[in-house]
């Protein structure tokens, strides 16, 4: 019994020992294998790969740059802005004289719209208008009168107003120089001169007849001593008195002529102011109904030709060619001046206007034309205001390629379209760009 339990006493003291040895012999085998096993290519190089893609990463934030964008909201406006070509009148294009593209001048004939008088008539008329208004404006009425020598008969819907223009002319010709008021006139003026000189011929023939009253109230004087004196008889006397008397009855008679003859001088004068006052109305009435006509012809103009409203070149919207339907107030293009002069208005807010300067590049995308299919078009910011309004700081922005987008499309222009305007400020790394958000993150609620 004590051997046995000497036994199981050893057995049990020597049992750790055997474990520990089993458990080292187990590690020594393991790290054996690991000593002995040969890694392979993921397992030695992966870790170096891990860190060379990072680097390259890293390297690949310096290198990489792309402009910091402000967007803004703009509207299109233009220094001198496309004109619109609209007919006014519908019906056929009966002439079209302009191609698209075609340089043009002010009031040049673009096309004729179809109507029942001669367009060329209704033309002509305005040219003689313009040209009578143009000498009676200078006064000078004879040459005016002589504009109308022609006599128009296609002129549609105007033919009344044309003849009744010619009914005042024709009276107002009657006051040329070779006119019946003219003739009137020159005849009396005659008559105004004959009295003129008859005049001068009594008043010298009354001087020499009030010098002979003075001879013969002399004489009377003479003879009246000489009756004193017994030496003429009392009949003689009355003889020589008789004389005297008659010579002195000849001045009243002569003032009397004066008189008549200043009367008819007078009277003819004023048939003379008649006359000038005639020719003065009948000048107004003629200018009133030469503007009565201007305005009809013009406004037949205005809605049966087309014009160019200004110098610049045509472009149509629409394809236009000879005996088309036109509608009435239908666009047909536009007149792009020389100097078109297309701006873009913007209000700069206080937020990043650090960083906009003049002669940054602006990308305009219009609303009403989708970037994505239209482009964009590119400009110039080259005016900022110093002064802010309750909008913010004004610029300006300017379209150097007209309205011409990056994709080659030509927008038409609309003044106030509305755009959103894009201003490149500076490139950027992409570190510096996710450093400067990190800082931001990290900094805000710090004072």
């Amino acid at each position: 019994m004590n051997e046995e339990t000497v036994k199981l006493n050893g057995a049990s003291k020597g049992k750790p020992s055997l474990i520990k040895s089993a458990i080292i012999e187990e590690r020594s085998e393991l790290a054996q294998e690991i000593i002995s096993s040969k890694p392979d290519f993921w397992e030695k190089w992966s870790l170096y790969i891990f860190l060379f893609f990072l680097l390259c990463i890293i390297a690949f934030t310096w290198i990489i740059k792309y402009p910091e964008v402000i967007e803004v909201k703009a509207i299109l406006t233009a220094k001198n802005a496309p004109k619109e070509i609209i007919s006014r009148q519908e019906g056929r294009l009966v002439k079209l004289f302009v191609r698209n593209n075609q340089i043009v001048s002010k009031n040049q004939i673009i096309g004729w719209i179809e109507s029942t008088a001669d367009h060329a008539e209704v033309i002509e008329l305005s040219r003689e208008i313009d040209s009578c208004i143009d000498l009676m404006n200078k006064n000078q009425t004879d040459e005016a009168a002589r504009i109308f020598s022609v006599n128009f008969t296609d002129l549609g819907e105007l033919q009344t107003y044309y003849q009744q223009f010619i009914a005042a002319w024709q009276e107002f010709n009657d006051y040329k120089p070779d006119g019946f008021y003219s003739t009137k006139k020159r005849k009396l003026l005659g008559d105004v001169n004959s009295l003129e000189r008859m005049k001068s011929t009594i008043q010298n023939q009354k001087k020499l007849t009030e010098k002979d009253v003075e001879l013969a109230e002399e004489s009377y004087k003479m003879n009246k001593t000489l009756l004193d004196r017994n030496v003429l008889t009392k009949e003689e006397f009355r003889t020589q008195t008789s004389k005297f008397v008659n010579k002195q009855l000849a001045i009243p008679q002569l003032d009397n002529t004066l008189l008549e003859n200043e009367t008819q001088k007078r009277s003819k004068l004023s048939e003379i102011n008649q006359l000038d006052h005639d020719f003065a109305q009948q000048k107004i009435i003629f200018r009133q109904i030469l503007q009565s006509l201007k305005s009809h012809v013009d406004e037949w103009l205005k809605n049966y030709v087309i014009k160019s409203p200004v110098d610049g070149k045509a472009y149509f919207i629409i394809p236009l060619q000879e005996n088309q339907y036109i509608q009435t107030n239908r666009l047909l293009g536009y007149i792009n001046p020389k100097e078109d002069g297309f701006y873009a208005e913007t209000n700069l807010s206080q937020f990043n206007f650090g960083k906009i300067t003049t002669g940054l590049s602006v990308q305009l995308r219009f609303d009403a034309y989708p970037y994505e299919e239209v482009g964009y078009v590119p400009g110039k910011l080259f005016y900022i205001s110093n002064v802010p309004s309750d909008s913010g700081f004004r610029a300006m922005i300017r379209l150097s390629k007209g309205l011409k987008t990056s994709n080659n499309n030509e927008i038409p222009y609309k003044s106030g379209l509305k755009a959103q305007a894009l201003i490149v400020t500076r490139d950027m790394t992409l570190f510096n760009r996710v450093y400067y958000n990190l800082v931001k993150s990290i900094s805000i609620g710090k004072k």
